[in-house]
Order: structure tokens, then sequence, then C-alpha cells
């Protein structure tokens, strides 16, 4: 990979860096630690020498470890909400096949409900179909006993 060379100044000092980053980018971390350097060396109340460098340099530092701490942390949050997307999605789909399950069902259940709605009218029918017979039948047993009565009433009175 190419490298990118930026002039740049920290605390009056001309460097020429180089880097994989764009000059831009390298012109942006220069500046940051200048304004770090600077500020610490306000902050100790003397002219940017070594020690402020050192302390600017912990600073920095800790900076670093701590975002990179903050970095494992959100990772491991990521990596724990990915695992629970993947469960909730895992639900979510045996959710699906339980309700076109049901929905089978239910379409099963209606089915044999309107083929035992038709059975049971078309039993209706026959029991209404039966129950006349029975009266034709009990009808006709009642003329047949009447018919009966009559020829038995003309076959006493033939005998005498």
């Amino acid at each position: 990979m190419e490298k990118n060379k930026a002039d740049v100044i920290i605390c009056g000092s001309n460097y020429m860096l180089s880097s994989d980053k764009s000059e831009e980018r390298i012109k942006e971390i220069a500046k940051y630690v200048d304004e770090e350097l600077r500020a610490t060396s306000k902050s100790l109340n003397v002219n940017p020498n070594f020690k402020s460098a050192v302390l600017t340099a912990l600073n920095i530092a800790e900076r670093m470890m701590d975002n990179t701490d903050m970095t494992l942390k959100l990772q491991t949050e990521n990596h724990q909400l990915d695992n629970d997307v993947k469960h909730y999605i895992s639900l979510w789909e045996q959710t699906k096949k339980q309700v076109t399950d049901l929905k089978e069902r239910i379409s099963t259940e209606a089915s044999k409900h309107t083929q035992s709605t038709e059975d049971y009218k078309k039993l209706q029918e026959k029991l209404v179909e039966m129950e006349n017979a029975y009266f034709d039948l009990q009808m006709e047993n009642v003329n047949l006993k009447n018919e009966l009565k009559s020829l038995k009433r003309l076959n006493t009175e033939d005998e005498f």
C-alpha cells in the first residue's frame, strides 16, 4: 500500500509524517496531538517539553485504552444482540409455522364441520321422511283395523 506524506507542525516543530492514512487524516491526527500537548503544557504551566510530551502520551494512551475497553464491551454486547436476534428470528419462524399449521387445522376442521352439518341435515330429512312414513303406516294400520272391523261385522251379520 502506498504511503501518504504530510508536513505538520506540533508545538512549533515541523515534522514530515508518512502513513497509509490520507494526508488529511495525518494532519487531523497531528493537530489532535498538538492540541493535547499544548493543553497538558498549559495545565503544567510550562512550555512543551519532554515531561509534558510523556504526560500527553499517557493521557492519549489512557483514552485509547478506555476506547478499546469500550469497543470490546460493545463488541460483546453486539455479539449477544446478534444471538438474541437469531433466537427471536427462530421463535418467529416457529410461530409462523404454528400459525400456518393452525390455519390448516382450522380449514380441515371447518371442512369436517361443513360435512357434519350436511350429514346432519340429510339425517334430519331422512328422519322427517321416516316420521312421515311411520305416520302413514299408522294411518294405514288404523284404516286396516277399521276395515277389518267392518269385515268382521259384515261376516258376523252374514252368519246370522
